[in-house]
């Protein structure tokens, strides 16, 4: 499974979003969402968020700590509800800057949740001849 396109839509008053309907049937019943070091969000499906808290878990005790608090304690398991919505914990929506439009961009095993703005920015400013280079060095 893949998850690709990009999809906009809107917080209502309750902080609940509706799921892109193209991601509902691989997402599943249940998923997880979480926060990155970057100022978006990533949705995992079950399966993936059991590989991703496998890799985590082996991680040197040293470092694992803080890494397993900031990503695990801002987890959040979603169940949508018959229309296909999730309510968004505030601490997820303060951490990825999103008040009122969200954009739901596949990327690949995982969906990246941003606010509109930060995404549109991001947009504007990717830099085409790094990418280009980066695809030539592996072969892409």
């Amino acid at each position: 499974m893949s998850f690709v396109g990009s999809y906009t839509h809107s917080l209502d008053a309750k902080k609940r979003v509706f799921v892109p309907a193209k991601y509902r049937d691989d997402l599943g019943e249940v998923f997880y969402i979480t926060r990155k070091f970057d100022t978006y969000l990533s949705i995992y499906t079950e399966d993936e968020w059991n590989i991703y808290l496998e890799k985590i878990e082996r991680l040197p005790e040293s470092v694992a700590a803080e890494i397993q608090e900031f990503i695990l304690g801002g987890a959040q398991k979603c169940t949508p509800d018959n229309s296909g919505r999730i309510i968004i914990d505030d601490k997820l929506l303060k951490h990825a800057k999103i008040d009122k439009n969200v954009v739901f961009v596949g990327a690949g095993k995982q969906i990246r949740v941003w606010a509109e703005e930060l995404w549109t920015e991001r947009e504007e400013k990717r830099d085409f001849e790094k990418m280009r280079a980066v695809l030539q060095d592996y072969g892409l």
